[in-house]
Formats: C-alpha cells, sequence, structure tokens
C-alpha cells in the first residue's frame, strides 16, 4: 500500500482540519489528548521524597522545559514511534510481541508514559520503570523475516529505540516552541543519555555531533518492511485519531501520522513513506501544527507530572505531604 500523500486541495486542509478542529471541540483537546497517550498524575510516581530531582537533573534541566511542552511531548512522540520501527529488528520485535493490533494506544501511552516517568519522576520510580521494562526486553527475542536474529537487549537496538525519542521530541520542541541553542541542545541529550545507559545501551548520543553521526550509522540499517508496512495500515485504520469510517479515519490518521513525522528529516519521511512537499508542509500542516499546539498548552497549562514533580523536587518534606495528601 502506498502511504505519500495525494495532491495538497483546498478541499483536502479545509475537510481534514475542520474534522480535528470539529474533534478537538467536541470531546475537550485535554480529553482527546489523554485518550491517546493516557493521564500521568500518580503521586506515588511524580510525588516522593522532598528535594529528589530525579534523573535526568530537575528542575533547571533542558530536559524538564522540553519535556513539559505537551505538544512536544504529542508530535514528537509520533515521530519517535515512527522513527523506531523503521529498523526492521525493533518492527520484528513489535510484531510478535506487541499487542498493539489489540490495544492500538498501548505503545504510544507507553511510551509518552515512558517519557514522562524517567524524567519528572522519583528517582525510585523512575529507575523502576526502567528496570521492568529491561526485564520485558529479556523476554523479545526471535528471528525477521529475511532471517536475520533480533533480541530487544541488543545495545545497538535500545541505543536506537532510546535516541528516536529525544531526537524526536527536541525537533518538534523546536518547531513549535522556541529554538534551542546548540548548548542547550547538547545538554538535553546528555540529560536523557542517562536513561539509555540505564535501559542497556552500550553508548548514546550526548552532543549534536553525536547524534548526527549516529543517525548517519544507523541509516543503512533502517527499511521499510512488510511488516513495517502492515503496522502502518492498521494505524491508518485504527481509532487513533478522528474516529470515524475507515476511509474518513484513514485520511485523518494519515495527517496525524505525517503531522508527527514532519518534524523527522525528509529522508526519514520518505523512507516511511509519509513524505510530502515543503508547499504542503506549509499549507496543510504548519498553522494546523501550531494551532493545536497552543490549544493543548492553554488547555493543560502547567501539567500535573510537572506540578507534583516539581513539588517534590523543590519543596521541604511537610509541604510535600501537603501537596500530597
Amino acid at each position: 500500500m502506498e502511504y505519500r500523500s495525494a495532491i495538497v486541495t483546498e478541499v483536502y486542509v479545509t475537510e481534514i482540519s475542520g474534522r480535528i478542529q470539529a474533534m478537538g471541540h467536541r470531546l475537550g483537546i485535554v480529553e482527546e489528548h489523554e485518550r491517546q497517550v493516557g493521564r500521568h498524575d500518580q503521586v506515588e510516581i511524580f510525588g516522593g521524597p522532598a528535594g529528589d530531582p530525579g534523573l535526568v537533573g530537575g528542575p533547571g534541566s533542558v530536559s524538564w522545559r522540553v519535556h513539559a511542552d505537551v505538544a512536544a511531548l504529542a508530535f514528537g512522540g509520533i515521530g519517535a514511534i515512527i522513527t523506531e520501527v523503521l529498523h526492521p529488528s525493533v518492527m520484528a520485535g513489535v510484531e510478535a510481541f506487541s499487542s498493539y493490533r489489540t490495544d492500538p494506544f498501548r505503545r504510544a501511552r507507553a511510551t509518552y508514559g515512558y517519557v514522562v516517568t524517567t524524567t519528572f519522576g522519583s528517582t525510585t520510580a523512575a529507575t523502576g520503570l526502567i528496570e521492568r521494562v529491561r526485564r520485558m526486553h529479556g523476554r523479545v527475542e526471535g528471528v525477521r523475516p529475511d532471517g536475520v536474529p533480533y533480541r530487544a537487549l541488543d545495545p545497538e537496538l535500545i541505543a536506537w529505540v532510546h535516541t528516536a525519542i529525544p531526537w524526536a521530541v527536541m525537533r518538534a520542541y523546536e518547531r513549535l516552541n522556541e529554538p534551542l541553542s546548540v548548548e542547550d541542545q547538547n545538554r538535553y541529550l546528555a540529560e536523557q543519555s542517562v536513561v539509555g545507559l540505564m535501559g542497556g545501551a552500550d553508548e548514546v548520543p550526548t552532543s549534536v555531533d553525536e547524534l548526527n553521526a549516529f543517525v548517519e550509522a544507523m541509516r543503512p540499517r533502517l527499511a521499510l518492511t512488510e511488516q513495517t508496512r502492515s503496522f502502518f495500515d492498521f494505524l491508518l485504520g485504527s481509532p487513533f485519531g478522528v474516529r470515524a469510517p475507515r476511509p474518513l479515519a484513514e485520511i485523518g490518521n494519515r495527517y496525524q501520522l505525517e503531522a508527527g513525522l514532519s518534524v523527522m528529516p525528509r529522508w526519514l519521511r520518505h523512507l516511511a513513506g509519509f513524505e510530502h512537499s515543503r508547499l504542503a508542509q506549509r499549507l496543510l500542516y504548519d498553522g494546523p501544527m501550531q494551532s493545536y499546539a497552543a490549544r493543548l498548552r492553554h488547555g493543560f497549562g502547567s501539567p500535573p507530572f510537572v506540578t507534583l514533580a516539581q513539588a517534590r523536587a523543590t519543596a521541604q518534606a511537610a509541604s510535600l505531604r501537603a501537596v500530597s495528601a
């Protein structure tokens, strides 16, 4: 099945943008966001010992600044998931061991939850989640359809899956919020590297230069396989975005997937089959993405995981108990 964009027309832009806006007004933008990525407001995860900054540096870190932007997480999360499964070994593991066909939101919720928990969760909660994911990955191994064996605990695969997330989220933040200096980009990648190394990678990028080199080294390993095409086909027909009969849902889902993937480099969009022109980006995506990002931020205000984490990291024990009560 071909996933490239259709010819951009005024009718297409008007209909899809209108239906997505209507969906947001009908369900509430926060409720619709949480339907897709889940609620992340558990005191037992984001509360905890007073003064605990968590794994990635606490309130003064670039990670906290970037990941507090729910729009960057939403769009970057889509880009990250698509980027991850372009590695045939990752896709083979997802196909064999994931329940995405019976629970289509699980991977989105798990990815989003992993990011906010490892960033804003207490040290105990974040470490515990990373350890649980490692144990789960210990059971994920097999042979790809092309005969290549894979195992999820392969340090290179862990590095790829890890790197896809900060890479995509950082690009989404810069597209939808503000540019980051090279110094801040380097700080962000170094902060996030703690998570990748604890997850089982031998080495992950800690600077923009290392990120670029790693991505270039991985490009020859990426491919659009039949399993990946099947995964994308399922996403296009799933209740991922616009809840409607398949023909209309597919148009809305394509829009959402292409919007998320539009923050990634053009070569990667081309490989995934979701490429569109610069003109299409300006006419079809830039305005609606900025509008949606602004409305999502306004709807959330300070996300609960950020509020709880700030209270934990900055409050004295007595005041933290009051917040958690």
